[in-house]
């Protein structure tokens, strides 16, 4: 299922960013959400309200051909697993020096529905049903070609279904188990001599739990600690390990949240400096939109 995204909007939307990034205010923008990465802005039109994440520039439109050629093969390899994923178009445009500006773009759906609002919310039957439900999904999805990152964050409960949201990065390794996405892109907001290093010291951790149910468990079960609902981690652990080879345990489970949240600090202390590097000493436009401080 596809839908029209609103060209004109679009372009106006991709106006007041490029305004926030070159004033450093970004308080005009509706923002919707962020994960680790990036912020999802809320653009409100006569046809609805859409969700729309705004990606790394690509240097060429070659490089955007291949990212769009992997997300489309995503989408479709997650669907063929029985998924069902929030239908997601891509818009574009040219940026500075020919490089691409582009967007996943998606329809609002509503927050409340959220699977990381709904543990607060629902009770105790609701989470153990949810929790079966994705469980089957991350088993029937997940093999060493195939990732998921599956944190509640990511899913949305309508009528009983689970859908999907953040296929952003689209988690796809060829035969040789060497990811598909363009991995040097999504480190260019890193400061430049760092770049190299971290891809390196860090693409492993932060990829391969992705290909393995059990990895993707530990992610999921790790980040509800972030959510503040870890009295759920004892229960859900209980129902993982009846399906993995290898059982997790609660001490595994909040020595990886600790490291992961490491990781992820050191990650957003490295960006923001480089931001600051640019704004305050070589008086430039930053060309990203950072999250804010992530209370973990």
């Amino acid at each position: 299922m596809t839908f029209e995204v609103p060209q004109a909007e679009l372009a106006d939307l991709e106006r007041r960013v490029r305004h926030a990034l070159r004033t450093a205010d970004d308080g005009a923008l509706d923002v919707l959400g962020h994960g680790e990465i990036t912020l999802v802005l809320r653009l409100r039109t006569a046809t609805g309200s859409y969700a729309c994440k705004r990606l790394p520039a690509f240097p060429d439109p070659a490089r955007f051909d291949r990212y769009r050629a992997c997300l489309d093969a995503y989408l479709h390899r997650l669907a063929d697993r029985g998924l069902t994923v929030a239908p997601t178009e891509v818009w574009h445009t040219r940026g500075p020096g020919g490089s691409v500006v582009a967007y996943c773009v998606q329809r609002e759906l509503p927050a409340a529905r959220l699977c990381s609002r709904l543990l607060h919310t629902e009770d105790e039957v609701w989470a153990k049903t949810f929790f079966g439900r994705f469980l089957d999904l991350v088993c029937a999805a997940v093999d060493p070609a195939v990732g998921l990152d599956a944190q509640a964050s990511n899913w949305v409960d309508t009528d009983g279904t689970l859908t999907y949201l953040d296929v952003t990065t689209p988690l796809l390794r060829d035969a040789r188990g060497r990811e598909r996405l363009d991995v040097r892109l999504f480190f260019t907001s890193l400061p430049w001599l760092l770049r190299t290093p971290v891809r390196l010291a860090m693409s492993k951790s932060i990829f391969d739990k992705f290909y393995a149910p059990r990895g993707v468990l530990l992610d999921f079960l790790g980040n509800l600690h972030k959510e503040r609902l870890g009295a759920l981690v004892p229960a859900f652990l209980d129902e993982a390990n009846a399906r993995l080879n290898t059982p997790l345990t609660a001490a595994e489970v909040a020595a990886y949240y600790r490291e992961d949240a490491r990781m992820w600090e050191l990650i957003q202390r490295l960006r923001a400096a480089d931001r600051f590097w640019h704004r305050k000493v070589r008086r430039r436009t930053y060309p990203f939109l950072l999250p804010p401080p992530v209370d973990r």
